[in-house]
This record gives C-alpha cells, structure tokens and sequence, in this order.
C-alpha cells in the first residue's frame, strides 16, 4: 500500500500501487505523485531488506581487534611453533609451544591443530573470553 497527501484538500488516502498521477478521493484533484528517493543504507546499519541481518563472520575482528578466524588457521597451519599464541599476545604460550614442539619431537602439533578447529567452531564471544582476556598466559582448551 502507497500512501498519499492531497495538495489541494490534504486528506491522506492508501492506494494498492504506486502511480505517476493520483486522483483525490476527496475533491477530485488529480495531481502529480512525489515518489520518496530510496536512500542507500549507511555503513554499519543492518539492511533488513533480505531478512535477518547476517552474523558476524569467522574472520571479523572482535572488540580487541582479533579475528577467531586468523587465529584459528594460525594454529592449524602453524600450531607446533604457537603462532597463534603470538596473535593474541599470550608470548608466553607461544614460547612454551615452541619448547613442548622439541621436546615432544613434534607430536605436540596435534593440539594446536584441536586448538585451531575448536577456535573456528566457537563465537567471538568464547574466544575473546578463553584466550584474549584470560589471564592465562597457557591457555588450552
């Protein structure tokens, strides 16, 4: 339904279809239609126009600037040199990564390579809060 305002009489009035030219019900003033320009959405405001607005992707930084997504390929890839530790600025976790890597002889990688798919399956909310703000300078699972 498209609403219109008489510029004679001023009586409001709801037709089915938007039309170039409209006759008033009330006077009988035909008179040329105004269509409203559509305006583009602004940047950062949900565009509704195809349902629900989209969740965050895996690779969207958080409120502290760090993708669960990076973070997660880094610790797959890169796991045994604990690369990802070095992401979220845990350098300490990245350091003893590196140390369990020689010692173990490698075997060590199968837990960074945990680590990274359990990163990418969670919300940005859950990684924010097990490896960004946590006070652990090891955090695992």
């Amino acid at each position: 339904m498209y609403q219109y305002q008489c510029p004679r009489c001023g009586s409001q009035f709801m037709l089915p279809n938007a039309m170039n030219s409209v006759r008033c019900p009330s006077c009988g003033e035909q008179f040329q239609a105004v269509m409203p320009e559509a305006t583009p959405p602004q940047f950062g405001t949900p565009n509704y126009a195809y349902g629900a607005p989209a969740a965050p992707g895996v690779f969207d930084q958080g409120p502290s600037g760090k993708s669960r997504g990076v973070a997660g390929l880094l610790a797959i890839l890169l796991g045994s040199l604990g690369i990802h530790y070095f992401y979220v600025g845990k350098t300490g976790g990245g350091f003893l990564c590196i140390l369990l890597s020689l010692i173990t002889c490698g075997l060590w990688s199968i837990i960074p390579l945990i680590q990274g798919i359990l990163m990418l399956t969670m919300t940005q909310e859950q990684f924010e809060s097990k490896y960004v703000n946590t006070p652990s300078t090891f955090p695992l699972f």
